[in-house]
C-alpha cells in the first residue's frame, strides 16, 4: 500500500486516468493537437502539486534519481533508455505521419434564439410568445386533445420521416443525416426548451441557424414555406403531450420531467380500453383506427402500412400451409420494427404485455383471435449443411434457376425477366436488393433466408419454394444468398471521410479499370427530399458507393449507384420497368462541392449552397432515345435552395464516363486539380473538402428537386507519405532523447559517485 500512495505513483495513476479521460471517454473525441495541449497542462499542474515541499519533491525524485544513478539499476537503466528512445521515436512517427482523420465539427445542440422572430409575415417576440392552444385550452379539456389529435395527424404526414414514428430521432430515413434528427424522447431536448424555441426551430429550419449553429448540415426544412402557423402550434402541442414532458416556462415550475406510461397507469392488467389506447397512440397513424392500413400517415408511405383486417402478414416461421404466423413472429416484429420501413422497433416504449396486447387486438381486426397455436406448423429446418465451396456453388445454380429472373445475375434486384410484379393490392413491388443487407426487413441470417424461401412472402410475388426445391438446396441458396453481401461495401459507420489515393499513371476513365481497387470504397445513405416542394417520400435508390483517385494534374471520383431500373427513356429496358402515369426521366447522379473553402466550420447549406456560400455540382445525366439526346456532362453552379442550379456555357474542364449493368450504375468524373476557373473549388493534397452526392431516378419521373441526395461527407487527397522526412524526424527526435536521457543519467551518477 507504501508504494500505491508514493508520489511518484499517485502523479502516474493521475496522468495516466487523464489521458484516458480525454482520449478515449470524451465524445466527441479530442483531435491530437489539443489532447496534447491538454496533457502538457495536466502534466505541469501535477509537477507543481509535487514539488510543493522540499519533503514530497525528495520523495518524487528519488526513485528517478536512483534509477538514473545507481550501480545496482544497470539493466532497469538500460531498459528505461531503450523505452525512452522508442517510445519518443514512435511517437514523433505517429504525430508526422500524413493523417486521415476528418476535421472535429463541434455544434451547439440547443443554440441561443433571437429575441424576435420574423414569420408569417409578422413578427414575434420569443420571450413572451405562448403557445395560443396551451393559453386558450386546459391541457385536459376535449378542445385541447382535438388539438393534439390534428397535430398527430401533422407530424406524421410530414416529420415521422426523419423524426420517427416513436419521436426518438430514428425515422427511416434519418439515418442519412448528419446530424441526426433530435430524439424527443430524450429529457435533454424539448423537456427542457420553451415552446417558443420550437416555434422559431420549425419555422425557420437548418437555414436558420446562427453561427454557432454550424456545420450547415441540418437537414431541417424551413416549415414556414409549407405549414401554416396554427399548424406549427399543434404539431408543438402533439411533441409534448406524445413524449409526456412539460414545455419550460419563465413561471415557477410547479411539476418537471416525464409523466407516467401506458404501462405505469394500467400495469399488468390492461383492459380493453387501455389497449385501444395504446393502439390509438402508437399505432393508428400508420395503420389506422380500424387496423385498415388507411392512417393519416400511409398515403405517403412505401412499402404501405400492413392492413390487419385480411389478416396477411408477410414474414413468419410457419410453413406455406399455415395462413398466420405465430405470436412469436409477430413479437419480434413489434419489437424490432422493420428496417427501410417506417416500422419501428418498439422495444424501448411499451412493454411486453403491452406487446402482447397489441397481439391480441390485431388478430381480432383480423377475425383470427381464436386460432389454436396447434393449427401453426413450423418451417421443417431439416439440418444446416457446412458452407462448402460446393454448396455454394450448388446455392449459385438453384438461384440462377429459380431466383436470377426477380433478383438479377447478381442479386441487386433488376427484374430480367421482363414482369410487372405487384403485391396482392396491384401496387408496384421491386425485389429485395440481396448485397445491402442494411435494407433487409425481417430477414438477417441464412436461416432466416431459408425460412423465406420455404414460405415465400405471403401478399407479395415471393413465392414458396417447398414444393420444388428440397431441403438441401434451399439451404444452398440461402447460403449463397449470404455471400451477395461480400459483392457491395457495408454502410460506413462513423467514418465519413473519401480517401483519393494517388497514383503516378493516367487515371481511369471507366469503372472497370482494376486501378480502382487501389482506393478505398466508402457508402453513404440517400435520402428522398423530404425537405422542400416538391418533395419526393420515397425512392428506389437507396446507397451511394464512392471512390476516389488523383494523380498530379486530375481527380477521379467513380460513383456506384445500385439502381434496379434501366432509366433511358424510350429504350426497350425503360419501356420493361416503366411505372403507369408517370412519364419517365432521365436517371442523372451529381457531385456537389463548395465553390470556395471558407477556411472556418461554416459549410454551404448542404442542398445547393446559399448565397454566401455557392456550390459547384457535377452533373451526369443519361442519354435518351425518345426523344434522342446524348448524355448530359455539365457543371452546375448553385447558390441556394430557392434558385435552379446554372448550367455553364462551357462544361469542358469536366469529363464523365457511365455504365449501367446488372442493377448498377458506374459513373467516372474527371477534372483537373487546378482549373484556373475563378468559380472553382482547385483541389490540393491534404485539404479536407466537404463533398456530397444526388441521385434522379428516372423511373419514377425524378427532376429538379424530386431527387435523392447524401448529407455533407469529406474528400482528402491523401498525402503521399515521404519516408525520408517521417522516419527522418522520428529519428532524430529518438537520438535527441536518447542524448538527454545519458546527460541526465550522467549527472545522477555523480551523486553516487561523489
Amino acid at each position: 500500500m507504501g508504494f500505491l500512495k508514493h508520489p511518484l505513483t499517485l502523479a502516474l495513476l493521475v496522468l495516466g486516468g487523464l489521458y484516458a479521460l480525454f482520449a478515449y471517454v470524451l465524445n466527441p473525441p479530442l483531435p491530437a493537437s489539443l489532447l496534447i495541449q491538454y496533457m502538457i497542462i495536466c502534466t505541469i499542474g501535477v509537477l507543481l502539486v509535487v514539488t510543493f515541499d522540499n519533503k514530497t519533491a525528495n520523495q518524487f525524485f528519488t526513485p528517478l534519481v536512483s534509477l538514473f544513478g545507481s550501480p545496482d539499476r544497470k539493466l532497469l537503466r538500460l531498459g528505461a533508455f531503450v523505452a525512452v528512445v522508442g517510445g519518443v521515436g514512435a511517437l514523433t512517427y505517429d504525430t508526422v505521419k500524413p493523417s486521415i482523420v476528418s476535421p472535429v465539427e463541434l455544434r451547439t445542440v440547443h443554440p441561443a434564439p433571437p429575441s424576435s422572430l420574423k414569420a408569417y409575415g409578422n413578427t414575434y417576440n420569443l420571450l413572451t410568445l405562448q403557445n395560443p392552444y396551451r393559453s386558450e385550452f386546459d391541457e385536459t379539456s376535449d378542445e385541447y386533445q382535438e388539438i393534439v389529435v390534428e397535430g398527430a395527424g401533422l407530424y406524421y404526414e410530414n416529420c415521422m420521416y426523419c423524426h420517427g414514428d416513436m419521436l426518438d430521432g430514428a425515422g427511416h430515413f434519418a439515418s442519412a443525416f448528419t446530424p441526426r434528427p433530435i430524439n424527443f424522447q430524450d429529457v435533454g431536448t424539448i423537456a427542457q426548451l420553451q415552446e417558443a424555441f420550437l416555434f422559431w426551430r420549425i419555422t425557420k429550419g437548418g437555414p436558420g441557424l446562427p453561427v454557432e449553429g454550424t456545420p450547415w448540415a441540418s437537414a431541417m426544412p424551413v416549415w414556414e414555406d409549407m405549414l401554416e402557423e396554427d399548424e406549427v402550434w399543434k404539431i408543438i402541442s402533439f411533441l409534448y403531450d406524445y413524449t409526456g414532458f412539460e414545455p419550460r416556462s419563465w413561471e415557477l415550475e410547479t411539476s418537471s420531467g416525464q409523466v407516467t406510461s401506458e404501462a405505469d397507469v394500467t400495469g399488468a392488467n390492461l383492459d380493453e380500453e387501455a389497449v385501444d389506447a395504446i393502439y390509438l397512440k402508437r399505432c393508428s397513424q400508420c395503420h389506422g383506427e380500424e387496423g385498415d392500413g388507411f392512417g393519416v400517415a400511409a398515403e405517403r408511405m412505401f412499402p404501405t402500412p400492413r392492413d390487419f383486417t385480411l389478416g396477411l402478414f408477410k414474414y413468419k416461421t410457419t410453413d406455406s400451409d399455415s395462413e398466420f404466423p405465430t405470436d412469436a413472429d409477430m413479437r419480434e416484429t413489434i419489437r424490432e420494427g422493420l428496417p427501410g420501413t417506417a416500422m419501428p422497433g418498439w422495444k424501448t416504449i411499451l412493454t411486453d404485455v403491452e406487446i402482447d396486447a397489441l397481439i391480441y387486438k390485431i388478430k381480432v381486426f383480423g377475425y383470427w383471435e381464436e386460432e389454436e397455436p396447434e393449427d401453426l406448423t413450423p418451417i421443417e429446418l431439416g439440418n444446416s449443411p457446412e458452407v462448402t465451396d460446393a454448396l455454394l456453388a450448388n446455392g449459385r445454380t438453384q438461384f440462377e434457376k429459380a431466383c436470377r429472373e426477380c433478383h438479377g445475375n447478381e442479386g441487386r434486384g433488376n427484374i430480367t425477366s421482363g414482369k410487372r410484379l405487384a403485391d396482392d393490392w396491384e401496387n408496384r413491388i421491386w425485389p429485395r436488393n440481396l448485397t445491402q443487407p442494411e435494407t433487409w426487413r425481417w430477414t438477417r441470417d441464412a436461416e432466416d433466408v431459408f425460412q423465406r424461401l420455404s414460405a415465400g412472402i405471403p401478399s407479395t410475388p415471393m413465392p414458396e419454394h417447398s414444393t420444388n426445391m428440397s431441403i438441401e438446396d434451399r439451404w444452398a441458396v440461402a447460403q449463397y444468398v449470404m455471400t451477395l453481401r461480400d459483392n457491395a461495401t457495408p454502410l460506413s459507420k462513423g467514418d465519413n471521410v473519401i480517401r483519393a489515393v494517388r497514383v503516378d499513371s493516367a487515371l481511369p476513365t471507366n469503372g472497370d479499370d482494376s486501378a480502382w481497387d487501389l482506393a478505398p470504397p466508402m457508402t453513404f445513405r440517400l435520402s428522398p427530399n423530404i425537405i422542400k416542394e416538391p418533395r419526393l417520400f420515397s425512392s428506389l435508390n437507396e446507397m451511394v458507393t464512392v471512390r476516389a483517385l488523383y494523380n498530379s494534374d486530375d481527380i477521379a471520383i467513380r460513383v456506384d449507384l445500385d439502381d434496379r431500373t434501366y432509366s433511358v427513356p424510350g429504350s426497350e429496358l425503360e419501356q420493361q420497368y416503366m411505372l403507369d402515369d408517370i412519364t419517365a426521366t432521365r436517371d442523372a447522379i451529381a457531385i456537389q462541392i463548395p465553390a470556395k473553402l471558407s477556411g472556418t466550420a461554416e459549410k454551404p447549406y448542404f442542398r445547393q449552397g446559399d448565397s454566401r456560400n455557392p456550390v459547384n455540382m457535377w452533373y451526369w445525366a443519361a442519354p435518351s432515345e425518345n426523344p434522342d439526346l446524348p448524355e448530359t456532362v455539365e457543371i452546375r453552379d448553385a447558390r441556394g435552395r430557392d434558385k435552379a442550379p446554372k448550367p455553364r456555357k462551357d462544361s469542358s474542364d469536366l469529363g464523365a464516363q457511365a455504365a449501367w449493368k446488372d442493377g448498377r450504375w458506374q459513373v467516372v468524373f474527371t477534372r483537373a486539380l487546378d482549373t484556373k476557373a475563378p468559380q472553382d473549388l482547385q483541389f490540393s493534397e491534404g485539404v479536407y473538402t466537404p463533398i456530397a452526392f444526388a441521385n434522379w431516378d428516372g423511373l419514377n419521373g425524378e427532376e429538379g428537386l424530386r431527387q435523392s441526395f447524401t448529407s455533407w461527407y469529406w474528400i482528402l487527397l491523401e498525402p503521399v507519405d515521404n519516408p525520408n522526412r517521417t522516419i527522418g524526424l522520428a529519428v532524430l527526435a529518438a537520438v535527441l532523447a536518447g542524448l538527454v536521457f545519458i546527460m541526465v543519467a550522467i549527472r545522477a551518477r555523480r551523486r553516487f559517485t561523489a
